[in-house]
């Protein structure tokens, strides 16, 4: 059985607002709920000038990993490294920004042959754009990758 790793992007305070506050508390029982199917767990949050490079991030867990980025992907050198030394074949993907940080994580992934599959519930969009984002996401992925896990459907 492949080793995987659970990878949530930047679900942090000075991301999230009104209509996106939601992903926080999804991701929080997810990961309370489903920890233990992961070999590795991965949280990252984007640090910039707006944070004041502080960790504004809304989720927890004992067992995860805590990174910083300073691009849109999640797949950086530490990302690399912590996905080696588990011996990583395939990435669960969920968080913010759909458009942006997901798709580039994804691509990032892919090229880098990982298995990738998206936690489509627990993805959002900062921009609105998680319906489009989504579409290409299921295109290059198919829909076999595209998880529903994570809660109840949040946008058509």
């Amino acid at each position: 059985m492949a080793k995987k790793a659970l990878l949530l992007l930047d679900v942090q305070d000075d991301f999230l607002g009104n209509t996106l506050d939601y992903i926080a508390s999804l991701s929080q029982r997810y990961l309370d709920e489903h920890a233990k199917d992961y070999d590795l767990i991965v949280l990252t949050y984007w640090i910039h000038e707006e944070n004041q490079y502080e960790n504004t991030l809304l989720i927890e867990h004992d067992g995860a990993h805590v990174i910083h980025k300073t691009t849109y992907s999640g797949y950086n050198d530490e990302t690399a490294a912590l996905f080696k030394e588990h011996g990583i074949q395939e990435v669960h993907v969920g968080g913010v920004d759909a458009e942006m940080s997901v798709l580039a994580t994804m691509f990032r992934l892919l090229d880098e042959k990982f298995e990738v599959k998206l936690l489509e519930r627990l993805i959002a969009s900062y921009h609105g754009r998680n319906t489009s984002a989504m579409g290409i996401a299921r295109e290059v992925l198919g829909q076999d990758h595209m998880l529903a896990d994570g809660g109840n459907r949040v946008f058509v």
